[in-house]
C-alpha cells in the first residue's frame, strides 16, 4: 500500500466516497487482518459493509477474506487512533 501504481488512485477514489483506510494490522501469516477505517459522518454500517466486500473493498470484491465490521467507540479511548480524514 505504499505511495505509486494503482493504490494512489484506489485511496483517492474511497476519500471522495468516505472511506479512508487507517492501518492495516496482520496478526499472523494465516490471519486473522485488523484493519481500521473511517467513514464520512452519516455512512451506515451496512453501506460501509457493502463497501468492503465491494468491487472497490480492500478484495476488489473477490471473496478472499472474510470481512467481519466493529464499530469503533472513540469516546471510550478519549481520542480517536489516528487523525481524522473527515
Amino acid at each position: 500500500m505504499a505511495p505509486g501504481g494503482d493504490w494512489d488512485e484506489a485511496i483517492a477514489k474511497n476519500l471522495e466516497a468516505g472511506f479512508y483506510a487507517h492501518a492495516f494490522c496482520p496478526i499472523a501469516l494465516e490471519g486473522p487482518v485488523f484493519c481500521i477505517w473511517e467513514v464520512r459522518e452519516g455512512i451506515t454500517e451496512d453501506q460501509f459493509q457493502e463497501f468492503i466486500d465491494g468491487p472497490t473493498g480492500v478484495m476488489y470484491g473477490t471473496d478472499a477474506v472474510m470481512n467481519i465490521c466493529k464499530e469503533i467507540n472513540v469516546e471510550l479511548a478519549g481520542k480517536t487512533p489516528a487523525p481524522r480524514k473527515f
